[in-house]
């Protein structure tokens, strides 16, 4: 349905995405009015197409799908227009005295003699020639939005297109469509193309065909970690996104060859791959400078048996050999990849080969992907450790100092989570003849992003690995620890021990699983372990159904909201104060602040991961502030609140590189390319003292036989393998390159 009016108050209005709630003045009757508006004001009249809703709080309000919008013409109207704010230069009462002057004729007189403006107390001719620009700018917006939305375009797309174009969006449109997969931050392929339908863009069209094979290339690499695509692969799957020929398809794709968009390689298993000129700069890059340190550092042979033993005096323990052995290879070698599972011993060699470089006077820094994982490195060495982004100081487009890292060597912990793009940057900041240690657990969930490189490493025998295999801890002492390596051996875990820290309550349909959960989430295990409920974490195989991520967000979120504390709507989500929260998306301009021991405190960046609590909330503003785990607070305006998430229940994947007191782990029948081994086994060992598994043993069963690991194409094992060859042919062997230990 329709309605149309003034709009007489904006209650609140998001400027970055448009969201706005109105007050229409509907025939003299006041209609709340939300959803996604153009820039519009107070006076102006608008009509709105969408339905009318009832809120559970606010009651009935209209929501709004289009908004068409035109100048007001009453004074009142045109004043009101005027003086909203819209316009700079313009306030109330200048509104007034412009309106007293040149009454209804006051848009001509702003768009056609804009000189006029100067008769008007207090306007100067400079300030008639701004406010006759500013006026322009708005209108220019208003065509362009009229011309997007006339072309099926919905209203939230149209302003972050304009927001990129402004007032050349209709050329670059009419010419090619297909820009947009690249300028504008969340429009894909798929909104690009019925963008480009409705504009007319025939399907055959060369600018089509190449966004197509852009785009199965970056979705192969953002949703599946390939770095390439065999190239008959490619060629099949961009002809079933474009519904064209495979041949018409490889013809277009010759062309992006020649004009080096993408790159070929030979690969051994698949013939030949096709590859996204950055994933083939990010690892041919990265094997070269990898092996280049690999044979850069100071082969200076140096006794540790004095070093370790002092550790093994302060620290009241004895190192098993193999794990004297690793410390050995790492303080004495170039580039050294420690391996294993939890309770095998990863930490205390850390820590042994910390003290070895101290004794020995070299600078060392600590490093992980995340900051909850650069957090417990921290705890766990007693020294500090910083994200690898922090510690590159990188900016929002990977960009950063580009002078060497002042440091004698570098150790990397929870390295399975890294992607290439990181990787490749972290090398080229590395100084010749650093110690390169790489610490993480190559049997879980791979990178979220693009590549392959831990176990692609390992599987180049181009350093020294050390598999650490025995478990230092006795079982007796954890169950979480001995049926984590259970589950990655392909055997069932321990479900019916009553004592200890891992436990399994049997639930059989999605929503009964959905039930447990959030009681053993929201009262039993905060009881149990005497936590707060935030300490718990709920980590999901999926997002959806019953028993996902989404839904048991919304039903922890109920449960253990304060009574009466504020909250906040978006299109997505409801923010209230006490929720513990996750962010996103790596903001490297978001400013911070905190307090520690009395001194103050700020900074700038809150990266994709981190874990917080909402403690206050403005609903004037819209503002919102956090709590993060290592005490920094942050207040999101509405521009970046997108950026939260709640964080009572996570996946699986975003859990990666975390340890938390109690992880609680729904189960239920889903694709067995998700439901698999290694998923299991990564939720469980990010618990810390507790572990909790609800759903029904045949579905655990399934999971623990399921060894299915998805296929990752990636070029990093041949292109590191083929730079040593070429450095061997001409430096000669280096000394243990191909040494594997296991212990």
């Amino acid at each position: 349905m329709t309605l149309s009016g003034g709009i007489d108050e904006i209650r609140f209005r998001n400027e970055e995405n448009g969201y706005t709630i109105a007050v229409l003045d509907c025939e003299g009757e006041p209609v709340v009015c939300v959803g996604t508006f153009p820039p519009v004001s107070e006076g102006e009249y608008v009509s709105l197409e969408g339905d009318f809703t009832v809120h559970s709080k606010f009651g009935k309000q209209f929501k709004v799908n289009a908004v068409h919008s035109s100048q007001p013409d009453t004074l009142d109207g045109i004043v009101r227009y005027l003086g909203s704010g819209l316009i700079r230069g313009i306030g109330p009462k200048t509104a007034l005295a412009i309106v007293e002057r040149f009454g209804t004729n006051t848009f001509n007189v702003i768009t056609e003699n804009p000189s006029l403006l100067a008769r008007v107390k207090g306007i100067s001719k400079s300030k008639a020639v701004e406010i006759a620009a500013e006026y322009s700018k708005i209108e220019n917006m208003r065509k362009v939005m009229v011309f997007l939305q006339g072309h099926g375009i919905p209203l939230g797309t149209s302003l972050k297109i304009f927001k990129r174009y402004g007032n050349d969006t209709v050329s670059v449109l009419s010419d090619n469509p297909y820009r947009l997969v690249e300028d504008v931050d969340g429009i894909g392929f798929i909104t690009a193309d019925k963008i480009a339908t409705k504009l007319g863009v025939l399907p055959n069209s060369e600018y089509r065909l190449r966004a197509g094979i852009l785009y199965t290339l970056r979705e192969a690499a953002e949703k599946s970690g390939n770095t390439y695509l065999p190239q008959e692969e490619l060629c099949a799957a961009a002809a079933r996104l474009l519904d064209a020929e495979p041949d018409i398809v490889e013809n277009v794709l010759e062309n992006l060859l020649i004009s080096r968009a993408v790159k070929t390689v030979e690969t051994q298993e698949h013939g030949k791959g096709v590859m996204l000129l950055s994933a083939y700069r990010a690892e041919h890059g990265a094997a070269h400078r990898f092996i280049a340190l690999a044979n850069a550092a100071d082969r200076t042979e140096r006794d540790c048996s004095e070093d370790i033993a002092e550790f093994e005096l302060c620290e009241n323990i004895t190192l098993h050999p193999v794990q004297r052995e690793a410390v050995e290879l790492a303080a004495g070698g170039s580039v050294t990849v420690i391996t294993g599972g939890p309770g095998t011993g990863k930490t205390t060699i850390v820590k042994c080969i910390l003290a070895v470089l101290d004794r020995r006077g070299i600078k060392t820094a600590l490093m992980a992907p995340t900051g909850r994982a650069a957090k417990r490195m921290s705890e766990s060495c007693g020294r500090e450790a910083s994200t690898i982004h922090r510690a590159l100081m990188l900016g929002r487009d990977g960009d950063g100092a580009e002078e060497p890292l002042a440091a004698g060597a570098v150790i990397v912990d929870e390295f399975s989570m890294v992607d290439v793009y990181l990787f490749h940057t972290l090398l080229k900041r590395l100084p010749d003849g650093v110690k390169l240690i790489l610490v993480g657990d190559a049997d879980q969930l791979p990178s979220v992003g693009a590549g392959n490189v831990l176990k692609d490493i390992i599987a180049s025998k181009v350093v020294p690995v050390v598999r650490l295999e025995r478990i230092y801890r006795q079982s007796g002492e954890s169950l979480i620890v001995e049926n984590a390596h259970r589950v990655n051996g392909g055997e069932m875990p321990l479900l019916d021990v009553r004592d200890g820290d891992f436990f399994f309550c049997a639930a059989k349909s999605a929503d009964e699983i959905a039930e447990v959960t959030v009681g053993l989430a929201a009262e039993r295990i905060p009881k149990f372990l005497g936590v707060e409920p935030y300490k718990v974490q709920v980590l999901c195989p999926l997002k959806s159904g019953a028993s996902g991520s989404v839904s048991l967000n919304k039903k922890l979120q109920e449960r253990l909201r304060k009574e009466n504390g504020k909250f906040i709507d978006s299109e997505e989500y409801r923010y209230i104060e006490g929720d513990k929260v996750m962010h996103v998306a790596n903001n490297y301009n978001l400013e911070w602040r905190k307090l520690t021991g009395g001194i103050a405190e700020s900074g700038e960046g809150v990266f994709n991961g981190d874990l917080g609590v909402i403690t206050e909330i403005r609903t004037g503003s819209g503002e919102i502030d956090v709590r993060f785990e290592d005490g920094r607070f942050v207040t999101y305006s509405p521009e970046v609140r997108s950026q939260l998430v709640p964080a009572y229940a996570i996946t699986v994947h975003k859990s990666q590189g975390s340890e938390f007191d109690a992880a609680i782990i729904p189960v239920y029948g889903g694709n067995p390319m998700i439901m698999t081994r290694n998923l299991l086994y990564t939720a469980i060992t990010r618990a810390k003292r507790a572990a909790v598994i609800v759903g029904d043993k045949y579905t655990v069963k399934r999971m623990v036989e399921n060894d299915y690991i998805a296929l990752r194409y990636s070029m990093l094992e041949r292109f590191l393998e083929a730079a040593d060859a070429s450095e061997t042919l001409l430096f000669g062997k280096r000394v243990a390159k191909e040494k594997t230990t296991n212990a």
